[in-house]
């Protein structure tokens, strides 16, 4: 979620202290991705930063994983939010998709979207592609325009801040931005 004021509440940690917190959060929740969760989350992403959504076939051929493992593993996925899917093809995956949201991306000259704020910024620094992102702000609605190169934001409003709301850490931040 994306502010040009304060975040949620009047907290007085310090920043350190909350990217520590966020840090321990994301860790926890990638950790709770069985092996094949995983294997099938980064071949979704792989297809989707290409450009193609992807179909449980698809999974099965680049994971070498039988079938029954990969379909579970989707279930599961969908139910959670990580995975996103229209038309029974695959067109989200770990926080990059082929679906428009408010969070459009442009990566390496790719339009994608993410699933979140965290996501618009994580995910092209995480890639060490340059990126622009254009959203709006969470409360005021503002258009925002921000650039990354080089795995740095290099173009972002004054006091812009990038707050993750309390939540259920076995689903996706999707849900909540």
């Amino acid at each position: 979620m994306w502010s040009l004021g304060r975040g949620p509440g009047n907290r007085s940690d310090t920043e350190e202290e909350h990217a520590t917190d966020f840090a321990a959060e994301i860790e926890a929740f990638l950790a709770s991705f069985s092996p094949a969760e995983t294997t099938v989350m980064r071949h979704a992403f792989r297809a989707i930063l290409e450009g193609a959504p992807a179909t449980t076939a698809d999974l099965r051929t680049a994971s070498g994983l039988p079938g029954p493992v990969v379909e579970e593993a989707v279930r599961r996925l969908l139910e959670r939010g990580t995975l996103v899917a229209e038309a029974g093809r695959i067109t989200g995956s770990r926080g990059l998709s082929l679906t428009e949201s408010p969070h459009r991306l442009v990566l390496a000259g790719r339009l994608r979207y993410a699933f979140c704020a965290v996501d618009a910024v994580g995910i092209p620094v995480a890639l060490g592609v340059e990126a622009t992102i254009d959203s709006r702000c969470h409360h005021c609605r503002r258009p925002l325009h921000l650039e990354i190169r080089d795995g740095a934001v290099t173009e972002a409003p004054p006091g812009l801040t990038i707050w993750a709301v309390e939540r259920d850490l076995t689903r996706s931040l999707r849900a909540h931005t």
